[in-house]
């Protein structure tokens, strides 16, 4: 198959398919100066990520926040990980999602490696959260606010659930002194968060 005929299949450029071939990601051989390649994998169940995605994904999974995503990006990026999280089998929506062309990570790559052997046990324990050291404001205002976007729950209902007032959690999501640890501590017990340290509080 020659290279045009690939890139059109993949849906990435020539040079792309040019540089997996080089990279060893698809098979491939040279004939003089030319790559002809031997063949592509049957078409997956699901379409891959951009390679944007892909990264925006990983980050999020790795750092276990939805930091430095805003908009469309933030809300399908918390969609995935919930999906990830709801999945039975995890390790098929990673390998349908990751795309041929995507960068080479150590974390990634090593999601990769287990989702690839089918090992949806590992999987799962990387994609629960672990205990949190929060003893910066900012710090707890991101991990609440992510954990809520991933969970999709509104502040509105995210208060309800945690019996606290809805100004309480905008507070906490915007890093602004707080004066009750027992109601901090409920709306992390909802989302299932669990604190090492919290920052320090006025009491009222």
């Amino acid at each position: 198959m020659k290279v045009a005929e690939a890139a059109a299949r993949l849906g990435v450029s020539p040079r792309r398919v040019r540089a997996m071939a080089a990279d060893g990601r698809i098979p491939a051989h040279r004939e003089g100066s030319a790559w002809v390649i031997e063949g592509l994998a049957v078409p997956k169940g699901r379409r891959a990520l951009s390679v944007r995605s892909w990264q925006h994904l990983t980050k999020a999974l790795k750092e276990r926040t939805l930091q430095g995503l805003s908009g469309q990006e933030r809300a399908r990026t918390a969609a995935r990980i919930r999906q990830l999280r709801n999945s039975p089998h995890p390790s098929q929506l990673l390998t349908d999602w990751r795309p041929l062309d995507a960068p080479r990570d150590l974390f990634a790559d090593n999601l990769v490696a287990h989702a690839e052997r089918n090992d949806d046990s590992s999987l799962k324990r990387a994609l629960r959260r672990p205990e949190e050291y929060l003893r910066n404001s900012q710090d707890l205002a991101n991990v609440v606010s992510s954990e809520r976007t991933i969970r999709g729950w509104s502040r509105c209902w995210l208060a309800e659930a945690a019996e606290v007032s809805e100004a309480l959690v905008r507070d906490l999501e915007s890093g602004r002194p707080l004066d009750s640890p027992g109601q901090v501590r409920r709306v992390l017990r909802t989302l299932e968060i669990e604190p090492t340290a919290l920052p320090d509080m006025a009491l009222k």
